[in-house]
């Protein structure tokens, strides 16, 4: 009788003409509600096709609790009846679709759930209505119904060698969204053994549209993925000259010039990319990081400092500065006479220095304590030992010794003297 019902008002009210809501439109929406928030389904459904056929297009959660009402009867409900109760459920999503259009991604990823859940010999259909409505609204769809197209791409492999691909794509572009996500990341691994057929797959799919953005992507990533980065920079090289202002592209490109050590090159990406987004520290840091490589440290600990101004509560630009300052001394005791052999007073004291910055950035975000630390324990033979400060008390001002020679003039910084050698 229930299905009888919903058939017939779902065929009466295709004709039926969008109207003002009336007291009629709320009293069933009300009593609808009410009969389905107490689970009491089978009172409810009568109401809620009386709001279908009163005003089908004003309550945007009248199909999903409507369906919802015969997924609840279907669960206590013999084989025969679920079908019955699974078909009423598709028209249900139907009219949602007709109704709601802006829902109607939602809608066809569910009719994708019922058509694979209650149905035998029904996975193409499934298929179909979990692409289109996954397609409609990837970025607010649920992982869940992303798996579940996932899963049936695999499944159904033998039967159409195209799903391979599809797959492929599918978990490939989710974990664009959610690169944590462990089980997109297994199931990749369990579709593709060798990450060159990443490469091949996206370079075929390219050569049917060139100048399509997502394909040149989608093979940049693909090389990124095999590690061959090389191999991706003239497909990001061209999204950038396709779209200049656009930060995601600036962003994988300096990263990608970084990884390959083109450091200069990687500089000038990230500062274009901080004229669009200025807010960006981790640009900042980024850049730090390519001037500590090229040795202009005096320029990487700038670009350090405006990344720890931009976030008072980050740690990591001060483990950078740390870092640069670990460089410095390493550039300029390997340049001098006699080498880590002659260590001078002033290599130490930069060392030491480096310990503070290692301490300041664990004060500054706890997380990053166990780096910080092990970076510093990595110093303790090289810091100024007792007899350094022994020696050079008339160094000490104020409890503190400041930093000199000819490599450490930029620096401009003191470091703390224990306190049993102030």
């Amino acid at each position: 009788m229930l299905l009888l019902m919903g058939t017939a008002v779902a065929t009466a009210q295709s004709s039926n003409p969008v109207r003002a809501s009336t007291q009629d439109d709320v009293r069933n929406w009300s009593l609808f509600s009410e009969y389905h928030k107490n689970q009491d389904y089978a009172t409810a459904i009568p109401y809620g096709w009386e709001v279908v056929r009163l005003n089908p297009m004003r309550f945007k959660k009248l199909y999903e609790r409507l369906a919802q009402c015969y997924a609840k009867l279907a669960e206590n409900a013999d084989s025969a009846q679920r079908l019955v109760y699974a078909d009423t459920m598709l028209t249900v999503y139907d009219l949602g679709i007709k109704n709601i259009p802006d829902r109607a991604p939602m809608f066809n990823v569910q009719k994708g759930y019922v058509l694979e859940r209650y149905y035998q010999d029904r996975d193409t259909t499934a298929i179909a209505a979990y692409a289109l409505g996954i397609d409609g609204d990837f970025e607010n769809t649920d992982f869940y119904y992303i798996d579940r197209l996932g899963v049936l791409y695999i499944k159904d492999i033998s039967d159409n060698p195209d799903y391979k691909v599809k797959a492929i794509e599918l978990y490939r572009r989710y974990l664009e969204r959610d690169p944590t996500n462990g089980v997109a990341l297994d199931r990749l691994k369990g579709i593709v053994e060798d990450p060159h057929e990443l490469i091949d797959i996206a370079l075929q799919k390219l050569k049917t549209e060139p100048e399509n953005k997502e394909y040149i992507w989608n093979a940049a990533q693909a090389y990124i993925q095999a590690e061959e980065f090389a191999g991706a920079v003239p497909h990001l090289e061209k999204l950038v000259k396709m779209e200049p202002q656009s930060e995601i592209y600036l962003n994988e490109l300096g990263k990608i010039y970084q990884r390959t050590e083109r450091f200069k090159d990687a500089i000038v990406m990230y500062d274009r990319s901080l004229k669009v987004n200025p807010e960006s520290k981790e640009n900042l840091l980024n850049i730090a990081l390519c001037y500590r490589e090229l040795k202009n440290f005096s320029a990487a600990r700038t670009y350090a400092q405006r990344a720890a101004a931009k976030d008072r509560s980050w740690g990591r630009p001060y483990l950078e500065i740390a870092q640069i300052y670990e460089a410095t001394v390493a550039d300029c005791v390997t340049g001098t006479k006699g080498g880590w052999t002659n260590m001078k007073l002033d290599d130490r004291l930069v060392y030491k220095l480096a310990q503070e910055y290692y301490a300041r950035a664990k004060a500054t975000e706890p997380k990053v304590a166990p780096e910080a630390d092990a970076r510093s324990r990595g110093l303790e033979t090289l810091v100024p030992q007792q007899e350094d400060y022994f020696f050079n008390k008339d160094k000490i001002r104020d409890g503190k010794i400041a930093i000199y020679g000819s490599c450490y003039e930029w620096i401009g910084e003191s470091i703390t003297v224990p306190p049993k050698f102030q």
